[in-house]
């Protein structure tokens, strides 16, 4: 009985967790960047590709300067992006006009960064800038929304008046005093020792965070969590999605950024990143399942396990895995679990401790699409070292699957054939009737 309530009382904290509506909008909000993302990505990649006749190419037409700067104003702007998504997010749940949400979030993250001779500091439009993003747009957002509720705030147009404009209008009071909200904020902090709000934020949230979580033993923690969190039946990963994003996107974005301007791979300062994160985290989806499945093809002899690899195989690649997850099942299977948390971790240390001995050099920070096959993901995040690493990383996972997915199938297996001598048995018995009627 103890264990049971122990077990509902992780699975409620998670579903709030996971219903959290400033925790969905930093999540949604970060997801919905992730078109601008993927220009800056595959222009940087263009730009830099190692292959010398290809950027000879690029640079004697003149295209170059053009991939760089498409890198430049979307994953060096990120900020940006995001600081309006997450503003925009978060109106709709708190049912405020979506767009004034996102504008006046925009307008409070430009405003709380810091000034050089007038003009916004760029290095705050992109990784560095992005906690200010995050926390600027959730108060702005908030803010306007409690005022919004008062009605002696909206100024309110005649029926003839079209509905657009009325609407504008209605927000104009409440948008106003959020603005000159955030103004005094960068004033007041424009007098302390930190001269802006985007350095305090960034001094004492970003920096510690990204400190702490620097470490590959907090992001083991994350994954063992998010894995925990699958045992149960709840996606871990949208679990845990939100604080993947916040904490390591910055450092994958960092290390672009350094990548763009011209420092080679090998000295790159973060290990860690969401890339890091989306292509070793579980490699094929959540409890590197990839794996199981090839042991599943080459030694499965239960007769659902060889039809679940052939229907399960094909999304695994492209890292689709709730076939295998639900379909197996591993959900709540005593005999699975150990696998199922254990592998993703293990995939995660080996390349972290390659990176470690110099055998491989850190991620370049290219934001990867989900969906990409994987050792193709690989390649686009990190180059051939990257996807080689997947191979062997892949290849670990279907050391540690073996024996526990043996001791699985040779259960089912007997099953299988407990049930098929049953099926020969009354086969016989009803020819035998059939025979004695006659």
């Amino acid at each position: 009985m103890d264990n049971n309530k122990t077990i509902d009382r992780v699975l409620e904290f998670a579903a709030k967790f996971q219903a959290n509506i400033y925790l969905d909008s930093i999540s949604k909000g970060l997801m919905g960047t992730l078109p601008i993302t993927m220009i800056g990505s595959i222009a940087l990649l263009l730009a830099v590709l190692p292959i010398e006749p290809w950027t000879n190419f690029i640079a004697s037409i003149g295209v170059t300067p053009y991939l760089l700067a498409a890198s430049t104003v979307t994953t060096s702007c990120l900020s940006i992006y995001a600081a309006f998504l997450i503003g925009y997010r978060l109106a709709h749940h708190l049912q405020v006009d979506e767009i004034p949400g996102g504008l006046i979030s925009l307008f409070a993250f430009f405003i709380a960064t810091p000034l050089t001779e007038g003009a916004l500091t760029m290095s705050y439009m992109g990784a560095q800038g992005l906690f200010t993003a995050l926390i600027a747009s959730l108060l702005a957002t908030r803010i306007y929304a409690a005022l919004m509720k008062c009605d002696a705030l909206k100024i309110k147009m005649p029926p003839s008046v079209p509905g657009m404009i009325a609407a504008t209008f209605s927000t104009m009071i409440p948008a106003i005093l959020v603005g000159l909200i955030f103004i005094a904020i960068a004033v007041i902090f424009s007098y302390t020792p930190w001269g802006s709000f985007a350095e305090m934020i960034y001094s004492i949230v970003a920096t510690p965070l990204m400190n702490v979580g620097g470490s590959i033993w907090s992001l083991v923690l994350i994954v063992l969590v998010q894995m925990i969190l699958w045992f149960f039946g709840i996606h871990g990963s949208l679990v845990v999605g939100t604080v993947v994003s916040a904490v390591y996107m910055p450092m994958a974005l960092e290390n672009m950024e350094l990548y763009a301007a011209g420092t080679p791979a090998s000295e790159l300062p973060h290990i860690l990143g969401n890339t890091f994160y989306s292509l070793y985290a579980g490699i094929g989806g959540a409890g590197g399942t990839l794996s199981l499945l090839i042991v599943m093809f080459l030694f499965a002899k239960a007769k659902q396990n060889k039809e679940l690899a052939k229907l399960a195989g094909i999304p695994g690649l492209f890292v689709i895995n709730e076939p295998i997850v639900f379909g197996y099942p591993l959900i709540l299977n005593p005999i699975m679990a150990i696998p199922f948390i254990l592998t993703p971790i293990v995939q995660l240390l080996i390349p972290y401790f390659a990176t470690v001995m110099g055998l491989i050099p850190p991620l370049t920070g290219v934001q990867v699409p989900f969906g990409l096959p994987v050792v193709i993901n690989g390649f686009m995040g990190g180059g051939w070292t990257a996807a080689l690493m997947q191979i062997i990383d892949i290849a670990v996972g279907c050391l540690i699957w073996f024996p526990f997915f043996k001791i699985s199938d040779a259960q089912m297996y007997k099953e299988e054939m407990g049930e098929s001598m049953e099926e020969i048995a009354e086969e016989y018995e009803e020819k035998a009737q059939k025979v004695q009627e006659a």
